[in-house]
């Protein structure tokens, strides 16, 4: 396609026909006034036709009258006329897009999955773990994992597989898993030892099952025995350990903390932006283009269609963005020591878990420098650090 065939193809062009008396004097005018005038063809003496361009329509309509010339259109060409025509039929275009998304969307929703060969549990099992992976009925198949993805996930997951195949069928998944053959299920019954996690001063001893031994006061080294199921020494009379070992245990954290905090705090200004999610698959409808240059904090809420117990592909998102701006006010060097210890105690907290109590805690440094204050704190924690660690054959 030639440069002049691209740009009548965007322009518009149009195929038209002028009658008159004095049809050569008014495309003499119309030339002078930059028209292009192309294809000319004399039917009679006082009628031709001819192909303009769709923008020097303006200049023909503007002589015609001087020149007693009349005009008609008889073919529209390009981009701008191909573009009313569909506008014309706005009702039949939306129909034919709303059956194409309505197809995509069948065509592109796994509708079943099918699973053999396992028992209710297992097989109760694998279908949670489909569901963490985002394969479930209702949900779009595009952006899933490929079907030897999911297979080794799930070998990797379910310890108690042996083997299982992933086969996707049109809009269904199928799957067919063979179950370990397990000769001692119950862990509980294992000879076993009690050994420490980590490194550890004896605090508190409660064995249940097997021989102590450590005592209070001990300091332990990880992976040490701290009891074992060898009930009489040099004696193959085995059972599994049970019980807890506290131990006082140290955690260093490092810490650096800025002079000036910032404050944020909202001006009550919302702008809200909304998208649709098919899927995994998120497209912009409205407000992408807000906050642009602002800070925003922001708040998700999100719609969950679902018609007797079927989830529909498609949701709703809302986006609200509250405007907020940020102060910026200085703190003295005590009060980020506070705030610091008690963020780290959180975060001690969140790692040791709901068993294990901190006792206290030392600061071992406090420096100010460039701006920021460097704390280093040490923890004193009291947790149980005995884990099992199964007697294998021949030990």
């Amino acid at each position: 396609m030639t440069m002049k065939m691209q740009r009548d193809f965007f322009q518009g062009s149009m195929r038209i026909k002028v009658q008159g008396k004095m049809i050569e004097p008014f495309l003499q005018a119309c030339v002078r006034r930059g028209s292009v005038i192309s294809n000319i063809k004399r039917v009679n003496e006082h009628e031709a036709v001819m192909t303009i361009r769709l923008s020097e329509w303006k200049t023909f309509r503007q002589l015609r009258r001087k020149y007693r010339c009349k005009l008609s259109i008889l073919e529209g060409r390009g981009l701008p006329f191909y573009y009313r025509k569909i506008t014309q039929r706005k009702a039949l275009m939306a129909a034919f897009m709303l059956s194409v998304i309505v197809v995509f969307l069948l065509a592109n929703t796994l509708w079943s999955i099918k699973i053999e060969g396992l028992t209710p549990e297992l097989e109760a099992n694998v279908e949670k773990k489909l569901k963490t992976y985002g394969v479930s009925p209702g949900k779009m198949s595009i952006g899933m994992d490929d079907p030897n993805d999911i297979q080794r996930k799930l070998l990797d997951d379910i310890p108690e597989l042996l083997w299982i195949g992933v086969n996707k069928k049109g809009t269904s998944y199928q799957l067919y898993g063979v179950e370990k053959t397990r000769h001692d299920t119950n862990k509980n019954l294992r000879p076993s030892d009690l050994v420490a996690e980590k490194k550890g001063m004896i605090v508190k001893t409660f064995i249940e099952k097997g021989r102590p031994l450590v005592t209070v006061n001990d300091v332990v080294k990880k992976g040490q025995k701290l009891a074992t199921g060898q009930l009489v020494e040099d004696k193959d009379i085995l059972v599994h350990t049970e019980g807890e070992v506290i131990a006082e245990t140290w955690y260093k954290v490092d810490q650096n903390l800025p002079m000036n905090q910032v404050l944020l705090l909202t001006d009550g200004l919302e702008v809200r932006e909304y998208q649709l999610k098919i899927g995994s698959l998120t497209l912009p409808l409205w407000g992408w283009w807000e906050g642009e240059g602002s800070q925003f904090r922001s708040e998700n809420e999100e719609t969950n269609w679902e018609w007797f117990g079927w989830k529909s592909p498609i949701d709703l998102k809302a986006i609200h963005h509250y405007e907020v701006d940020g102060k910026k006010y200085a703190q003295s060097k005590n009060k980020i020591q506070e705030l610091g210890i008690i963020t780290a105690r959180e975060s001690l907290n969140q790692y040791l878990g709901k068993e294990a109590e901190i006792m206290k805690e030392k600061v071992l440094h406090l420096r100010e420098e460039n701006g920021k204050v460097k704390l280093i704190l040490l923890f004193k924690v009291h947790e149980n650090i005995a884990v099992t660690k199964y007697i294998s054959q021949g030990d």
